[in-house]
């Protein structure tokens, strides 16, 4: 990573303030967000792995990052979100997560704008921050990429009968696992038509049970659509890394479905009203005691 380096001395680009046509035609992708408050903290939301793939195309960019196959959390931007937003094909190279939120960091809370280019295959990703209260600053980073790894697939039957979906405000979600004993080793999660329609049950080894009921009428859920019961178990510790998504989530969406597989979608918004989606997918513990 190199800090504070004037690229456009070193002939990768020619204008710090702004591309030309031609120099856009270089690049696989160009994007620029005015602000980074709500990208900084999706970012920081998924930094629980050593590397995050990027992959863009015409739909918007992709940020995504595995535990190994037990969780993932993917970070959707779609075009409209930027200020600028230019892709050549469809790119993909992975960088080290970490490098990518220590640069987003540079200038503290101060509010500024980002622009990120991307080559190629074997280039760095170059990001250009510009503070909004000083125009005399600027500072960019190159950060060295390398060959990507296809995230793993994971997908829930949409036609399946067992698919449930559950739609909360963020806070009142954050609320709930706050409650909770931090110290289970398990969460259960309950999702049925009847009552309580939704639980969430802590389980350990030395801790005793506990769990929080919300009925489908409560103000916590804004939308509740279940036909069959769902029971699935989870590690507290892979909960626990969508912690930082749920805590800056306006609305949250959970969906499962018989096999247990848990998707989580966290919303982001902006200043702007534009929003950004973290979703996690994370698996669950093959059985359930007793069976």
């Amino acid at each position: 990573m190199q800090h504070s380096k004037l690229l456009y001395e070193k002939g990768i680009i020619k204008n710090r303030r702004m591309l030309t046509q031609s120099q856009y035609e270089n690049y696989k992708l160009v994007c620029r967000l005015e602000h980074i408050k709500t990208f900084y903290s999706s970012i920081k939301a998924i930094c629980f792995s050593d590397f995050g793939t990027l992959q863009a195309s015409e739909d918007g960019l992709l940020i995504t990052v595995e535990q190994g196959k037990s969780i993932q959390a993917t970070l959707f931007i779609a075009p409209a979100f930027f200020a600028e937003f230019k892709v050549d094909g469809a790119p993909s190279f992975s960088v080290k997560i970490n490098v990518l939120a220590e640069c987003l960091s540079l200038f503290g809370l101060s509010d500024c704008s980002i622009k990120m280019l991307y080559k190629g295959e074997g280039a760095p990703l170059l990001l250009l921050l510009e503070p909004h209260d000083d125009d005399q600053v600027s500072t960019e980073c190159s950060i060295k990429t390398t060959n990507v790894e296809e995230p793993m697939e994971y997908e829930l039957d949409l036609n399946s009968s067992s698919l449930n979906t559950i739609f909360m405000r963020g806070p009142d979600l954050s609320n709930i696992f706050h409650e909770l004993d931090k110290a289970a080793d398990e969460y259960e999660f309950t999702i049925s038509p009847l009552k309580p329609h939704f639980k969430i049950t802590t389980l350990g080894v030395m801790q005793a049970e506990s769990s929080v009921e919300v009925a489908k009428s409560s103000d916590m859920i804004i939308l509740f659509n279940c036909r069959e019961t769902t029971v699935a178990r989870y590690k507290c510790q892979q909960i626990k890394l969508t912690n930082k998504a749920m805590q800056v989530a306006t609305k949250v969406a959970i969906k499962t479905d018989a096999s247990g597989l848990l998707e989580m979608h966290f919303m982001m918004q902006s200043d702007d009203q534009e929003e950004m989606y973290v979703r996690f997918f994370i698996t669950p513990l093959l059985e359930l005691d007793g069976n």
